[in-house]
């Protein structure tokens, strides 16, 4: 994605101490193995086709060397390969990691658990079918990069995966109804910046266990639907700059983990369902730029005693700012331009006593 949340930062920093620690206890043993010919052979058909490697990150991968040795490969005591991650520590500053195409030689390695090339920058290339035959994957990261061709349905056999990043690419299509049924080990998707189009499928509301979506800056469109209440796990939810349309459902007071709520940049309509004042743990909230109407629900002031940040601005709202709490210490900008009708502290006071 483009400029991270506080917390979608947060997510990627844990993940990446999970990940350290995982193949730290995977490749444990794996020193006095000497890597499978075939898999050795895979890896060097991804290092022939890179153009441009500025960073030398493939400087010891060498024929006739033992691949569980090469920097940024991890195998297990059987001698498979079980990682590919670039990004461990990347090095800085050197522009533009990797040139060339992606390629399915990480298909043949057939116990791959770790696939980290994001942030390559120039990686290019479509995701092959034939990735879902890495049954024993575990994460995947391929974003930042210039990816064409849609999401492969085979994905959804990635019974393993807990977490999918694919944002910062030029795929196109919609999300496979596949992903769904992947099941509850998936935890965390990052789509954002992906030219991705079409609706959210129903069978996404079935990942139980997802603690982070990420759609931003899509052309994604359709409604939120009300099953969005199924994912009781979920921490941060940001589909802003997309097309979605329709009423918000109320459903998203289950959301009670909540942190992030980012709906801002849409097409969604009537008013703000009460019962987002639920979601206690909420820190930001973004509904700015839709078409939304009504007043602001005036319990908000109590319920959402943790708010940090709101952005309510470019949509119809009218009526009184509830006084006090997350609204005390807000400027103009959180509810202007637009909502002409809103009206008290910050903005002019209301010329007619409101019902509420």
């Amino acid at each position: 994605m483009g400029k991270l949340s506080g917390i979608s930062f947060g997510f990627l920093v844990v993940l990446g101490f999970i990940l350290a620690s995982y193949l730290q206890i995977q490749a444990a043993d794996a020193s006095t193995v000497q890597c499978l010919p075939a898999e050795s052979a895979a890896l060097l058909s991804f290092k022939a086709g890179i153009k441009e490697d500025p960073a030398g990150l493939l400087a010891n991968w060498l024929p006739h060397t033992d691949c569980c040795n090469w920097d940024y490969v991890g195998c297990n005591s059987n001698g498979h390969v079980i990682s590919v991650n670039f990004n461990p520590n990347p090095p800085a500053n050197t522009g533009v990691f990797l040139t060339g195409p992606l390629g399915s030689w990480f298909c043949d390695l057939p116990q791959l658990q770790v696939l980290d090339l994001s942030q390559m920058q120039n990686l290019t290339g479509t995701i092959p079918s034939a990735i879902g035959n890495l049954i024993d994957l575990v994460h995947l990261f391929l974003s930042t990069n210039k990816l064409t061709g849609t999401i492969p349905s085979t994905i959804g056999n990635l019974k393993k995966l807990q977490t999918l990043s694919l944002g910062e690419n030029r795929i196109t299509g919609s999300i496979p109804s596949s992903l769904g049924y992947i099941g509850p080990s998936l935890t965390y998707i990052d789509f954002g910046s992906a030219s991705l189009s079409g609706s959210i499928p129903d069978s996404l509301y079935q990942l139980t266990n997802l603690n982070a979506l990420f759609l931003i800056h899509n052309h994604m469109s359709g409604p939120l639907s009300p099953l969005i209440g199924n994912l009781a796990q979920l921490e941060d939810l940001e589909i802003s700059t997309n097309e979605f349309s329709g009423p918000l459902p109320s459903t998203l007071g289950k959301l009670s983990k909540l942190s992030v709520l980012d709906l801002s940049n849409n097409k969604f309509s009537g008013s703000m369902p009460a019962s987002i004042g639920d979601i206690v743990n909420l820190g930001d909230l973004n509904l700015a730029n839709n078409r939304l109407t009504g007043i602001i629900p005036p319990m908000w002031n109590t319920q959402l005693a943790n708010l940090d940040g709101i952005s309510l601005n470019r949509n119809f709202l009218s009526g009184p700012i509830p006084y006090g709490g997350p609204f005390l210490y807000n400027g103009v900008d959180t509810f202007r331009p637009g909502n002409p009708g809103l009206c008290d502290d910050p903005l002019p006071p209301c010329k007619t006593k409101h019902k509420l």
